[in-house]
């Protein structure tokens, strides 16, 4: 019995040894003196882990001589375990003298006139102008509220009391589930992409011809279809429908307009496909992600009120240098200068080259944008109050800028106000009418990666006729989704880690 308890109190000894070799220490910078993330912590064993985002670390350090140090934009450092133990496990590292130069010590004193003059410059020299090639991660999510939904059934010979207490029955019950349902709609595409400018003598300026090479996608809807203005009045007409004489035909009109006229607001509200009623999307509905962030990521190409360069259209601060992962850039705040303009933000510009690294921008304090009240005349109103974006460039083999990510957020206002008649086609046309007042906020949110961006030799495809069949590409099922690098944003997740 004694031995037996020898033993376990050895072996409970020898446990304490071996956990106490585990030591906790922190890497910081010398020059901000705050923590370094996804350090490397590598022993002579070649064993070892990384820094979290406070700097902190913990190592196994049993019958180990030597640990070294090192994340990118610092040089790395080697220490003894004496070293070490002396330091109390705490590491300074300091900036590689390559990125951290003369340039960067004395951000704050170029003039501001100057460094918007230097980047309009050398963005318009540098942005890439060449055929490329790479990866893209595109998601799509989109909300929609039903904010209010009126409905009113009048009276007509054309229904039964019976049939029209039913018919009103069953329109408040949709009326209810819709308000209460607010469809949500996510999309997730990836792929490779070919893309170059080509002038195009009909149009007779230049266009992105872009031509997706493979892709994969995924839509998630929870509800049992895509809910939109066009689909909810679609829905509504049926009720109705379904309790007037089904030995006759009716004619449906609403005002002075047809209904699927009237309620084309396609421009506003984006439709998304339902993977209930469509488990395929068009191989080239991706591209247009791509030519979005093209658009928006060379604001500075135009002569408007879309550059936020230009001093014509915005004021512009510069703000104190921050950093993005371990680089110090100048940064530049810029507001609306004339009416016109609608935007404010920020800029973030390389000292070394001039180049934008990143870009945030949002409507300004009382700016909206598309917006237009034809509530009384046609029934319909609608403005948009949420324009928020964020833009990263980086360079590719060519050291050339490109875009790298980006991402918009969209908020829309919609108000719909629709008599709809249905006129039965008879000798007597009878009619019966309701009416209905749609309000509806819609939130979308749509994020572009590129990834692997390399120049290539001019691509001779030509764009397709739209009289050529467009090729379906069918959804991936739930568990090959789950089985992809690209799901739940993990490569814009690890993109965005460089620059925290």
């Amino acid at each position: 019995m004694i031995k037996k308890l020898l033993s376990i109190t050895l072996l409970f000894y020898g446990c304490i040894t071996v956990q106490s070799q585990i030591v906790k220490g922190q890497i910081i910078s010398k020059t901000t003196s705050k923590p370094i993330y996804r350090a490397a912590v590598v022993t002579n064993l070649q064993t070892g882990t990384e820094s979290n985002k406070n700097g902190e670390y913990e190592l196994q350090i049993n019958h180990i001589k030597s640990v070294t140090f090192s994340c990118l934009g610092f040089s790395p450092k080697t220490l003894s375990l004496k070293d070490l133990q002396k330091r109390n496990f705490r590491v300074v590292l300091v900036e590689d003298v390559n990125q951290l130069d003369e340039i960067q010590l004395n951000l704050t004193k170029i003039n501001l006139d100057s460094l918007l003059i230097k980047t309009q410059r050398r963005m318009q020299e540098s942005f890439v102008a060449e055929a490329i090639k790479g990866r893209i991660y595109a998601k799509e999510y989109s909300e929609i509220d039903f904010k209010n939904l009126d409905l009113a059934l009048e009276k007509s010979t054309l229904l039964s009391r019976k049939s029209r207490k039913l018919a009103e029955k069953e329109l408040m019950d949709y009326a209810k589930k819709l308000r209460e349902s607010n469809p949500k709609v996510s999309s997730e595409y990836f792929g490779a992409l070919k893309a170059q400018k080509k002038y195009s003598e009909k149009w007779k300026r230049d266009f992105n011809f872009t031509e997706i090479d493979t892709i994969e996608g995924i839509t998630f809807l929870n509800n049992d279809k895509n809910i939109t203005i066009e689909t909810a009045q679609k829905d509504l007409q049926n009720i109705v429908l379904k309790h007037l004489d089904t030995n006759k035909t009716y004619k449906i009109s609403s005002g002075l307009f047809k209904i699927e006229d009237s309620l084309s607001l396609k421009e506003i509200i984006r439709e998304t496909d339902s993977l209930a009623s469509n488990a395929s999307f068009d191989k080239n509905y991706p591209k247009y992600y791509y030519n979005d962030a093209y658009q928006n990521a060379t604001f500075f190409k135009s002569d408007n009120k879309n550059n936020f360069l230009s001093q014509k259209y915005y004021e512009h601060y510069l703000d104190k240098n921050e950093y993005l992962g371990n680089k110090l850039f100048y940064c530049v705040n810029f507001e609306p200068r004339k009416s016109k303009s609608k935007f404010s933000g920020k800029i973030y510009i390389d000292p070394k080259n001039y180049t934008i690294k990143k870009i945030t921008y949002a409507f300004a304090e009382g700016k909206k944008g598309l917006n237009f009240n034809l509530k009384w005349v046609l029934g319909v109103k609608v403005s948009q109050n949420i324009n928020k974006g964020t833009i990263y460039y980086e360079t590719n083999n060519n050291d050339k800028v490109y875009a790298s990510y980006f991402k918009e957020t969209l908020g829309d206002y919609a108000y719909v106000h629709r008599p709809i008649k249905f006129k039965e086609n008879s000798k007597e046309k009878q009619k019966v009418k309701f009416d209905i007042k749609i309000e509806v906020n819609v939130l979308s949110t749509k994020e572009v990666l590129l990834s692997d961006i390399k120049t290539v030799q001019k691509i001779e495809n030509e764009p397709k006729e739209k009289t050529q069949l467009v090729k379906k590409v069918p959804y991936l099922s739930l568990n090959a989704y789950n089985k992809t690098i690209w799901k739940n944003r993990a490569l814009i997740i690890d993109y965005l880690k460089t620059y925290e």
